[in-house]
């Protein structure tokens, strides 16, 4: 294999720019195994980033980059695939036109089609609010709407989902302007957007730099955390659920969790039905710690799990995906500056 795994095990107890400034489940409070594994790759890959997005190809066995910016703020607009088989990274050269370099975008991917949906995002004054679908078969972007009316605003730091009928759901987010608290979603046949954001008083706090996944099991949305600077808490710790048929935002935040925190990676473990949150950026500082939440009903809980060994060092605005159940992580901010590095972290719940 053309490439060098240093591992080391580690058993798990009981348990920005404009916009800086998950009872649950027995089986995620109790003993927990995971190993992480750092991962070099001989020949060169994505640069060293922050604000990119990270999503698997589970047909190929890829993991596939786009986007963020460098350690000066450059927007890049590279899009790289991962080979989990072989542990070595290349370029994605499909022909034609692509997307703008941007950083603070979202994706979102069809795993029958293999299509990956990207919105939005941001570089230097201008923000996006463009649609494209990268074919991951034959690496070629195709451009599916240009943000005319009707269509959420342009904004950047917002996440994305696919949802049981194949809609793409984008919500809140962040301009020069303010913060957003509406909630989207797009027909990738018909090409066209549809507003479902709940009334006034019944969604999240406006906000950026949070984290959204789809839950399969509970057919809903997870949204966490972010930053809801001029209108609330910077960072957040709070945890809604959205149900996108019935257009109705549920608060879930528990008693006990996680510091709150913007630009964490966020995943969904599906081995262990638990959501994996990694790092982030609270008001002390970055973070590396990790936590396990699971949701029942309307009830959630967090779950703190004390690591021991190597793992990755504090940061925030990475991203993390899970992939034949083992969960994959890349690059971020740092103290000291932007990273490149990949992991990657094999849970086992009892």
């Amino acid at each position: 294999m053309n490439a060098r795994f240093l591992s080391r095990r580690r058993f798990l107890g009981a348990a920005a720019a404009a916009c800086y400034v998950a009872g649950g489940s027995s089986r995620a409070a109790r003993a927990a195994e995971a190993v992480w594994t750092a991962i070099e790759a001989e020949q060169p890959g994505p640069s060293a980033r922050w604000d990119h997005t990270i999503v698997a190809d589970e047909t190929a066995r890829h993991l596939v980059l786009f986007g963020g910016r460098d350690g000066n703020g450059v927007p890049l607009g590279d899009a790289w695939r991962f080979d989990l088989r072989r542990a070595a990274w290349e370029p994605i050269a499909g022909q034609g036109e692509a997307p703008a370099a941007r950083f603070g975008h979202a994706m979102a991917v069809d795993p029958v089609a293999r299509a990956v949906y990207l919105f939005g995002g941001q570089s230097g004054d201008q923000f996006f609010n463009d649609v494209w679908q990268l074919d991951l078969a034959t690496g070629a972007w195709t451009f599916l709407h240009d943000g005319s009316d009707p269509a959420p605003a342009p904004r950047y730091g917002l996440g994305a989902v696919r949802d049981a009928s194949g809609r793409i759901i984008i919500s809140h987010g962040f301009t020069f302007a303010g913060r957003f608290d509406d909630t989207w979603a797009f027909d990738p046949l018909t090409r066209a957007w549809t507003d479902i954001t709940p009334p006034a008083g019944q969604r999240p706090l406006k906000r950026c730099l949070h984290e959204q996944l789809w839950l399969p099991g509970e057919k809903r949305m997870l949204l966490y955390g972010g930053c809801s600077s001029g209108f609330g808490p910077c960072p957040q710790g709070d945890v809604w659920a959205l149900d996108p048929v019935g257009g109705q935002w549920t608060e879930l935040t528990p008693e006990n969790g996680p510091p709150a925190r913007s630009n964490p990676a966020l995943a969904w473990h599906r081995p262990s039905s638990t959501v994996v949150l990694i790092g982030g950026l609270t008001d002390t500082g970055y973070r590396d710690d990790l936590w396990i939440g699971a949701l029942t009903g309307d009830r959630f809980r967090w779950t703190h799990v004390t690591v021991n060994g190597a793992a990755p060092s504090p940061r925030s605005s990475h991203d993390a995906v899970v992939s034949n159940g083992r969960l994959y992580l890349f690059g971020g901010q740092s103290a000291a500056g932007p990273l490149a590095d990949l992991w990657k972290l094999r849970l086992e719940i009892p």
